[in-house]
């Protein structure tokens, strides 16, 4: 148990004890105190340092403290204990003796010590007073903590490391375990909109658009990892908004097995072809060593320190079997290393667990040696409670494993840099790059770009964006080892708060091919509104010639045909009853055949677009609509006047025409206002109604061919068109054309 779990009166507890025990024998032999069993063998023996100091020098010192020191005990007596603080330490540790030599302060304190030999080390150190000879001195103790302190410093650094390497990926990023989500990084906003603090705890089901596909999936995904240290595959998942995506999903196992189902997964939406546990290590602050003496099996003296570590008093201890204290799966193992050690075969400390009086599991380093203690033979012992740090162990393989597998889960190039030179990089650097990742370790990024001056400008702006900002992103063409240029997206994060040696995680993601795509799918676009205009084109021509065909042939036909039924019903005379009404049908259904002839003439080609432009073909259109539908329809020509071209002509007048069909069928309205005017160099086609109003996800349905046959006409002439709805307020439809006056384009 260390100190910081220790109550104030206890404390004072243990620092009394031990000043009656140095007053018991300093009755005994006064300046021989050290002759008495105890001390001798702390002087001898003991893994702690022990020393008095009076005036400021050392009295006495173990053999522990000397080693720290660099030198033996009789090299130390005499001189002064102050010398051996570390300058900058030593005010600080002044003030924290006199308070804790007052009893204003009960937990033991941290410095540095400077040997003769020029080491340093850390040492935790508690001090008591005591009457030694003819009058007052201090009691130390202390233990030498450098190790832990190295380990504390490294795992800050790992945890620094660590976010910043997830803050830099670009991607959504997440550890499951137990198929719980236990930690996320800011790209699941992103990805799946979605913040990160939202989703932990929560399983990945948020992720899937149904229950049943997130059952297979996950199932597929953990079977795979069973075998095999990482999965990829592309898959269909939602954002929290509902919206369908479609995402590259690359996972890998934390550490060498799947225990408790534990992963990193990594998602990159490739819907548009583009795009750690953050772990929190304590490190034991304070520890203390626990001396006892051992005689067939129990205990002859233990100190309230090694008592505390299980939770008991001392006196509770003495007398009883030691072996008691140490968990079962453990006991063979103690009592094996411990034989070992006794017989001078091994003096490495060995670790191990005991059970506290509560039941509570702690971790204990041991050593053990051979004494003579009041005539009889008996084991010494020296321990100290690990516990903490055998956690952060844990924690720091975990972060370990943690950090490695994040890497192997990205697809990209991911680097680290200190002060302008690499340190670590991935194997996604050999995958963009073509180099090795070893053989850029301590290298400038140099080798990436295409010359000298880029890599200076792009690093001197990478770094001023830095310090104002915690992330990095832009587009720029790298090259590979063998020259070959590459479209890169580099992204950059820095390694904690603050910018400090330039330490930075850069990502570079190639993006060469979806460039490309890109570009030849915007080709492909431009090639189809080509190809469709051409179509359009055709159609109107193919139309024009057959309504010229319906007007001058057909039309003409049935002018003749209905000129010679009347010619006909003239010459029969009119007691010829059923004749005459035979008749009288016949040109009734000549008639009807003409008005169907002008109908589909009208559809195919209205003559007035040619004869008398387009206001006036407008206005039919709409007193058609009217007369077929019932909706009333307002039109609004400025000016009046206008003369567009034949081309802007034909494509406002089709556009009319798909919209007022569309009026008829989907908006459920009673008024339709129709407005088309000159404004300047465009024309504006304003088509409003007040139906129900079209939804967003309407506009977008694949099939919704009369709005992509509008949108395609527009795009063909350079022009815009919007489209927008409000629910049981009606559609509007505006378009605008460029270069509308004039004859023919």
């Amino acid at each position: 148990m260390t100190l910081e779990h220790l109550t104030k009166k206890e404390l004072l507890r243990k620092m009394e004890s031990l000043r009656l025990k140095v007053m018991e024998y300093e009755k005994q032999g006064s300046e021989k105190l050290f002759e008495g069993k105890l001390y001798r063998l702390l002087a001898a023996t003991a893994e702690a340092g022990v020393y008095i100091i009076r005036g400021g020098m050392f009295r006495f010192v173990n053999q522990f403290t000397a080693s720290r020191l660099g030198c033996r005990p009789t090299d130390l007596i005499g001189k002064k204990a102050a010398g051996f603080v570390h300058p900058d330490d030593r005010e600080a540790v002044a003030a924290m003796a006199r308070d804790m030599l007052r009893g204003k302060r009960t937990q033991p304190y941290e410095f540095r010590t400077v040997g003769m030999d020029g080491r340093v080390h850390w040492i935790l150190e508690s001090v008591t007073p005591i009457e030694f000879g003819s009058g007052r001195a201090v009691l130390g103790q202390s233990m030498d903590i450098t190790g832990q302190v190295e380990a504390r410093e490294r795992l800050s650094r790992l945890e620094a490391l660590e976010a910043s390497i997830l803050e830099a990926i670009p991607h959504a990023v997440f550890g499951l375990k137990n198929r719980k989500i236990i930690f996320a990084n800011d790209g699941v906003e992103k990805v799946f909109g979605w913040r990160r603090e939202e989703v932990i705890g929560k399983s990945t089901r948020i992720f899937y658009r149904s229950r049943k596909e997130w059952i297979v999936g996950a199932d597929n995904l953990y079977r795979c990892l069973e075998t095999q240290r990482t999965f990829s595959a592309e898959v269909k998942r939602k954002r929290r908004d509902g919206t369908p995506i479609i995402c590259r999903l690359t996972a890998s196992r934390i550490g060498d097995a799947l225990v408790d189902k534990q992963v990193v997964v990594t998602y990159e939406d490739i819907t548009e072809q583009k795009t750690a546990e953050e772990v929190y290590v304590t490190m034991a602050e304070n520890s203390q060593v626990g001396v006892y003496l051992v005689h067939d099996g129990t205990f002859l003296y233990i100190n309230s320190v090694g008592a505390a570590y299980v939770d008991y008093r001392p006196d509770e201890l003495t007398g009883k079997s030691s072996m008691m204290l140490v968990h079962p799966d453990d006991r063979a193992l103690v009592a094996r290393r411990a034989k070992a050690m006794l017989r001078g075969k091994g003096r490495t400390p060995h670790v191990f667990r005991v059970l506290t009086k509560h039941g509570e599991i702690r971790w204990i380093l041991e050593t053990v040696r051979p004494i003579r203690f009041q005539g009889k033979q008996a084991v010494l012992g020296n321990s100290m409670d690990i516990t903490e740090q055998k956690e952060a162990q844990r924690k720091l393989e975990e972060l370990e494993a943690l950090e490695a597998s994040i890497l192997e889960s990205i697809p990209h190039a991911v680097i680290g840099l200190r002060e302008g030179r690499v340190f670590f990089a991935n194997d996604g650097v050999e995958k963009v790059f073509g180099w090795k990742p070893e053989e850029l370790i301590g290298e400038e990024t140099r080798v990436l770009y295409r010359s000298g001056e880029e890599f200076e400008v792009i690093e001197q702006l990478l770094y001023s964006t830095l310090e104002r900002r915690r992330t990095f992103s832009m587009e720029h063409p790298c090259v590979r080892r063998d020259g070959t240029e590459v479209q890169c997206t580099i992204s950059a994060a820095r390694i904690g708060e603050r910018l400090a040696q330039k330490r930075i995680v850069l990502t570079f993601e190639n993006i060469t091919y979806r460039k490309q795509f890109e570009k030849e799918l915007e080709l492909s676009r431009g090639r189809l509104r080509d190809l469709s205009m051409h179509l359009q084109t055709a159609r109107e021509k193919e139309r024009t010639r057959i309504a010229q065909e319906l007007h001058d042939e057909l039309g003409q036909l049935l002018t003749a045909l209905n000129t010679g039924i009347i010619l006909l019903r003239k010459k029969i005379p009119e007691r010829q009853q059923l004749l005459q009404e035979r008749t009288k049908a016949m040109k009734d259904l000549i008639d009807m055949t003409m008005q169907t002839v002008k109908r589909i003439y009208m559809d195919l080609r209205p003559g007035m677009l040619d004869h008398l432009g387009l206001p006036a073909a407008v206005e039919w259109q709409c007193q058609e609509f009217q007369n077929r539908t019932g909706i009333r329809c307002r039109v609004d020509v400025t000016p009046p006047d206008m003369e567009p071209n034949k081309d802007t002509s034909i494509t406002v007048f089709r556009i009319l025409q798909e919209t007022l069909t569309n009026v008829a069928r989907h908006a459920g309205a009673t008024r339709v206002e129709v407005s088309l005017r000159g404004l300047g160099d465009d024309l504006e086609l304003v088509v409003a109604d007040n139906g129900r109003g079209i939804r967003e996800d309407e506009l977008h349905k694949p099939k919704s061919f009369g709005l992509l046959g509008v949108r395609e006409r527009v795009d063909y002439r350079g022009g815009e068109v919007r489209i927008s709805g409000r629910s049981r307020k009606g559609t509007t439809v505006t378009v605008r054309l460029p270069d509308w006056r004039g004859g023919e384009e």
